[in-house]
């Protein structure tokens, strides 16, 4: 009898996590599967001790619908992680997906640690696993998301959000109840939590268009307008003759000193070309710092930057 229920129960696992993945990764997930250790239910919970668990997965799971088919990802797993030595035999793509149904475990620790693994891998079937991450209470998962997040994952985010537009909702709202609980002490303004910084980011993208972080924004001893993006490099801005120009030492944008326009006019001309020319949305954030910038000045970036704003 023992036996028998065992071999229900593993089947009953295996069918709930088919269904999280999209159906051209059967063939793979199946693989996968076999490395997940179904058959120990001693687990160690949050006290540090190890307990005999009657159910490895939460009753409860997400809807999503991902390119046209309803998935449904588990809330929780009380998995055991799998021998090291059985996963080193599986693909690149096995092991994303062993990562992705680690990243639904119990333990902070692990989804952390899982979703480090997936550094530099930006599938789109990896999408409504780790945005499901972005409405949780463990910071440091967010700090990696913030560190890890390119303009691929911001497209699928973005496409996630259009096709999902509750549960972007719900997600979000999630991630300002724990900032609310757990963080307002330590960041008692919503806009610097780093929650709130992503979801804006993945507000403000637009599919097929790039995005960036403006991370200062400055005027220099020679009165000219710099604008310092976080990652991307416009090297050759200077083809567009449009008198904005790219420092490659500080890795940053400039106005040549104003003339006839404003600074605030050179700043929207450094962005518009920044998109029009460079296919590069450059944003404002709560991080951006202000060198040298007037209170008049910020407050008119700032106006420009509401006024910009998508949904």
């Amino acid at each position: 009898m023992t036996n028998w229920l065992s071999k229900y129960f593993h089947k009953d696992y295996k069918d709930r996590i088919k269904k999280a993945f999209p159906k051209y990764l059967e063939q793979d997930l199946k693989i996968v599967l076999k490395t997940i250790p179904f058959s120990n239910n001693n687990i160690k919970l949050a006290d540090g001790n190890y307990h005999k668990v009657d159910n490895l997965i939460f009753d409860d799971s997400q809807s999503v619908i991902f390119e046209n088919e309803e998935l449904f990802i588990p809330y929780r797993v009380y998995f055991n992680e799998p021998e090291e030595q059985n996963e080193k035999l599986l693909t690149i793509k096995q092991q994303a997906i062993l990562n992705c149904i680690y990243l639904r475990h119990h333990d902070g620790y692990v989804r952390q640690s899982r979703l480090e693994r997936l550094n530099e891998i930006s599938d789109l079937w990896l999408t409504p696993f780790v945005f499901q991450l972005l409405g949780e209470y463990v910071i440091q998962i967010l700090e990696v998301v913030d560190k890890q997040i390119n303009n691929i994952m911001l497209d699928n985010f973005k496409q996630l959000r259009l096709d999902n537009p509750k549960f972007f909702i719900q997600t979000e709202s999630r991630m300002i109840s724990y900032w609310n609980e757990y963080y307002r002490k330590s960041n008692p303004k919503l806009n610097l939590y780093i929650g709130r910084l992503l979801f804006d980011k993945i507000r403000f993208k637009t599919i097929g268009l790039d995005l960036d972080e403006i991370i200062e924004i400055a005027i220099d001893e020679n009165e000219r307008l710099l604008v310092k993006p976080k990652n991307t490099s416009f090297t050759l801005i200077y083809r567009t003759a449009t008198e904005v120009h790219w420092d490659e030492k500080l890795l940053l944008l400039y106005s040549p000193k104003p003339r006839e326009w404003t600074y605030l006019n050179w700043y929207q001309h450094i962005i518009n070309v920044a998109e029009v020319e460079c296919n590069t949305k450059l944003i404002l954030t709560a991080r951006t710092v202000w060198t040298n910038i007037t209170q008049d000045l910020k407050k008119q970036i700032i106006a420009n930057k509401k006024s910009e704003r998508t949904t």
